[in-house]
């Protein structure tokens, strides 16, 4: 992948915010969350893979669907293959340092 698709594709993502962290009032997009394991671009197919913060997360359609939109305005990416990866364990060890300072109190539990 170039490294120009590959700043667009970082970019276009981090235009996508996770719901969770926009309703506890810390909005952070997928990337900051750490909900991008990986993606590879095969033709101009990106195929992508999300995670989730907990296994029954119903905003994964909806924030897959906003990241899916985005992409697919990158030149040269035609289609976008998105799954969840239901291997993915996600822990707010992903989150960056300053966004647990004052973290939503649903963080604090799994924490510890």
């Amino acid at each position: 992948m170039s490294t120009a698709r590959d700043s667009a594709i970082r970019a276009a993502l981090g235009q996508v915010m996770d719901p969770c962290s926009v309703a506890a009032g810390r909005p952070l997009s997928l990337l900051a969350m750490g909900l991008v394991p990986g993606w590879e671009l095969a033709g101009s197919t990106l195929r992508i893979r999300f995670g989730v913060t907990f296994p029954g997360c119903t905003m994964a359609p909806h924030f897959i669907e906003a990241a899916r939109e985005r992409l697919l305005a990158i030149d040269g990416v035609d289609a976008v293959e998105a799954v969840v990866d239901t291997d993915f364990v996600w822990l707010p060890d992903a989150l960056p340092a300053p966004a647990l300072q004052g973290r939503p109190q649903a963080w604090r539990d799994r924490i510890r």
